[in-house]
């Protein structure tokens, strides 16, 4: 195995527990970031107070990412069609120009 493929423990504080993860060296800094975003999250949900027990809490956060990451899709999809429509025009124009 690969000096590199190695993974190594690394300690995460979410909801002030602490979590061994196994990552590679080149992943420890976005480890840390989304243990970061995930920890945020979980205590707003805690904080709301609606929400009792670290399980149920992880599962409203966990549904909360996955509709924001599905209303980014969204937002991403839209963009991607209408880059490609207006590139496509751009097209039509200069081929029309050229043709001139």
């Amino acid at each position: 195995m690969n000096e590199q493929d190695k993974k190594k423990p690394v300690t995460v504080k979410i909801l002030n527990q602490n979590y061994d993860i196994f990552c590679q060296e080149d992943e420890k800094d976005d480890l840390f970031k989304s243990a970061e975003l995930l920890n945020d999250k979980m205590m707003k949900t805690k904080a709301e107070g609606k929400t009792i027990g670290l399980d149920r809490i992880a599962v409203i956060s966990a549904l909360n990412f996955a509709n924001d990451s599905l209303s980014h899709k969204d937002i991403t999809n839209s963009l991607n069609s209408s880059i490609k429509d207006r590139i496509s025009k751009l097209q039509q124009k200069i081929d029309s120009i050229l043709q001139n």
